[in-house]
């Protein structure tokens, strides 16, 4: 089972504040992209990869700082 992620990072500067911030990018492919179409297609609490992706995200993150 192939289990690599493609995922990649990105340095932005709002032209406002100076601030630097980090963009990240999600490849949706292989076995992510097969994950993400079993879940969207059975059940009904999804409608596409960004919100299953934005939950997941949240959900383990609480889950590690919980573990601190």
């Amino acid at each position: 089972m192939d289990r690599k992620l493609t995922i990649i990072s990105e340095n932005f500067e709002n032209e406002k504040t100076g601030e630097r911030v980090e963009g990240v990018t999600i490849i949706v492919d292989g076995m992510l992209k097969q994950v993400l179409e079993i879940i969207i297609n059975n059940g009904n609490q999804y409608d596409n990869n960004v919100s299953i992706i934005s939950d997941a995200l949240v959900k383990g993150l609480d889950e590690i700082r919980k573990n601190l």
